[in-house]
């Protein structure tokens, strides 16, 4: 197969990431000392809120801005993994993420009208407003430390085909947390939606979908700019990391507004056939 991402394969690039029996005992490994109320009361409280359904009610920040005018060729600027992107013309993918991006957009008219009146809020909505809350507790990189924990423990470890009886499912942001599970690029679509909501600048948030050829794999991580450096956000680690702690991975293809880039040539030759 030669070194770059088929049209076909980009349909269900997320079928297969993040193996659930993996990140369930991943996580379940982590829930055992992170989450314990002795080590990190926020932790617990997170999760006991979410039962009960009680949080406090920030306010809702710009949900999604507009890079209009950016360039279709390639786009010559610092991106995750230090590396350019190009415009994709696949229209599969390009529909997929527009339909995706329509629901993310209802889903957080439904945050805010729950700001607005509580009578309305569903438990989904609740969960999502407490993980935001935690993220404005706090500032700097300590702040994508906490969306990023939040989201990791609010969520399940699923398959599509587990969950929905299809290969390959993007859910928004509240249905994700309506139902507790999903897999790998729902976490992403999580995180990604509260960023957003908190203000950071689409120049500054990436989903990134990437290869991992030791689980013979694709994944989906969320890339956020901080001090003008990229750090990765992974359901499979409470860590941040740098591009170069997430060496592992081959980044293929960047999710943004308003569109999908796919990673330059450079990108793609170190691809690993499969």
């Amino acid at each position: 197969m030669p070194s770059f991402v088929q049209p076909g394969r980009i349909l269900f690039l997320v079928a297969f990431c993040c193996s659930a029996s993996f990140a369930y005992m991943h996580l379940t490994r982590v829930l055992s000392t992170v989450a314990s109320p002795e080590n990190n009361p926020a932790d617990n409280r997170l999760m006991r809120d979410q039962r009960a359904g009680t949080l406090a009610v920030p306010q809702l920040g710009s949900p999604m801005s507009s890079l209009a005018g950016e360039s279709e060729g390639a786009l010559q600027s610092a991106e995750p993994f230090d590396l350019t992107t190009a415009a994709a013309s696949r229209a599969e993918i390009r529909a997929k993420w527009s339909g995706l991006h329509s629901r993310i957009l209802a889903d957080l008219d439904a945050v805010a009208a729950c700001r607005s009146d509580q009578g309305t809020c569903s438990q989904a909505t609740r969960r999502f407003l407490s993980i935001v809350e935690l993220g404005q507790n706090h500032d700097g990189r300590a702040r994508l430390g906490w969306i990023n924990r939040a989201v990791n423990l609010s969520i399940k470890p699923m398959s599509d085909w587990g969950q929905h009886g299809s290969p390959d499912i993007w859910t928004s942001p509240l249905q994700t947390l309506g139902s507790g599970a999903g897999d790998c690029e729902d976490y992403a679509i999580v995180k990604y939606t509260a960023f957003r909501d908190l203000g950071v600048k689409p120049s500054d948030l990436r989903l990134v979908i990437v290869q991992d050829p030791k689980r013979q794999t694709e994944h989906a991580v969320v890339a956020v700019r901080h001090d003008q450096s990229w750090l990765i956000l992974d359901n499979r680690t409470m860590a941040l990391l740098n591009p170069e702690q997430a060496g592992h991975y081959y980044p293929l293809f960047t999710l943004e507004q308003p569109g999908i880039r796919t990673m330059t040539a450079a990108a793609a030759d170190r691809v690993i056939d499969r």
